[in-house]
């Protein structure tokens, strides 16, 4: 198992000492206008020459996710800040990157996040399954997708007020007999829930939204009738990913949110990543109102813990109500930080009809008093086209902008 393992490639961040004349020339207002610059004079670019395939090693693309923490970002803040068998804590995990990562490097880890969506997946990331038990029940279900006598499935899809407006009506049929076989065969968990994840994969690709934002578009060109084949292909994609996993790790996943009382009982870490929605970015329960729904959750109670980015509102003076949610959730964070850990956070600034919007500098200046900035630097994706900073493609004197992310590393004094 560890020698597949160890065949494939990790690809690793590229950091690079903030000199290069033409990157200055470049990015200098994005430095003036951000004043990171007043809290380290030092900065750092972070970046990869990786691929988005070259990144999905592993379990890592066994799910599409928008905004995505990039695995080399992972990798080194973990390699540099803990050692194996450290706990690792990521309180919004999104996809699991930190998670993954974690196993991999031998450490242990505490993530969660306020999606149940992003639990499922972060959870299916890290678990090992059985290879044989997920394809005799893989070929179980096509044969029950396959029989006529199966009645169409009623589902109902908490959220979508008119699921036809984004499915074509036998794509919600293929997709209603997918999920009913789901139930019906799968006897062990961990299969019953990779399974799901890679139905919930296609869910997307298959409807007639579009693929190539985050944010929901129609796109009826892109409808699929039949998803079983898309949903066939990714379950045979995915299993060598998961069941090649290392297995007896100490990784722990749950529902949670950093705006939550923290668990004072809770073991402290000396590494806290922290991977936040952006202001004015993705409303992440929108983003996945799609998959929420054929999980059977209605994505409006979850947006009611998510924290506040005023997504598409486009008003600047709501950044106030996103910088009390984060401020609060770091402050919380701190008492699952051992004295002199550190918070990892990577972040990003906005512009708004014009008007540059310095978040991240505003964020930190509320948190002086309990943390000093010990290092900041410049993340430039480059081949990350499902990043937050490659769907900022608007300009001028629309929401939105291209903008690089912001990495923080605060020390807890």
């Amino acid at each position: 198992m560890h020698t597949v393992l160890n065949k494939i490639n990790t690809p690793e961040l590229d950091i690079l000492p903030f000199t290069d004349k033409e990157v200055l020339l470049k990015y200098k207002d994005l430095i003036k206008n951000s004043g990171i610059k007043k809290f380290s004079p030092v900065i750092e670019i972070w970046t990869s020459e990786a691929s988005n395939k070259a990144l999905s090693y592993h379990s890592h693309g066994i799910f599409r996710y928008f905004g995505k923490f990039p695995p080399p970002i992972a990798r080194h803040l973990i390699k540099t800040y803990t050692k194996e068998k450290d706990l690792v804590i990521d309180p919004m995990c999104g996809s699991g990157t930190s998670g993954l990562e974690a196993l991999l490097l031998n450490r242990s880890a505490n993530c969660f996040d306020i999606n149940p969506l992003s639990v499922l997946i972060s959870k299916v990331k890290i678990t090992p399954i059985d290879k044989d038990d997920y394809l005799k029940t893989f070929e179980i279900i096509k044969k029950l997708y396959s029989d006529k006598k199966i009645k169409k499935q009623k589902v109902d899809l908490l959220g979508l007020k008119n699921p036809s407006h984004w499915f074509l009506p036998e794509t919600l049929e293929s997709l209603s007999k997918i999920k009913f076989a789901i139930e019906t065969t799968s006897k062990s968990m961990e299969t019953k829930e990779a399974l799901t994840v890679a139905f919930l994969s296609i869910v997307r690709r298959v409807s007639r939204a579009t693929t190539q934002q985050g944010r929901l578009f129609l796109d009826v060109e892109t409808a699929e009738k039949d998803a079983f084949p898309f949903f066939e292909k990714k379950v045979l994609g995915q299993v060598e990913q998961l069941s090649f996993l290392p297995k007896g790790k100490s990784i722990k996943i749950e529902q949670r949110s950093i705006l939550d009382v923290p668990n004072k009982n809770e073991k402290r870490s000396k590494l806290i990543i922290c991977h936040p929605p952006y202001f004015n970015s993705y409303k992440y329960s929108g983003v996945n109102s799609l998959e929420l729904a054929w999980l059977g959750i209605d994505h409006a109670t979850v947006r009611k813990h998510e924290v506040r980015e005023s997504f598409k509102v486009g008003k600047a003076e709501k950044v106030e109500e996103y910088l009390v949610d984060m401020e609060q959730g770091i402050r919380n964070l701190g008492s699952y930080l051992e004295q002199g850990g550190r918070i990892a956070l990577m972040i990003g600034d906005t512009v708004i009809k014009g008007q540059y919007i310095p978040v991240t500098h505003k964020l930190i200046e509320r948190l002086s008093k309990e943390y000093t900035v010990e290092k900041t630097a410049l993340r430039i994706p480059k081949f990350t086209e499902a990043s937050w900073a490659a769907s900022q493609r608007r300009k001028g004197g629309e929401v939105g902008i291209n903008l690089c992310d912001l990495m923080v590393i605060l020390k807890k004094t």
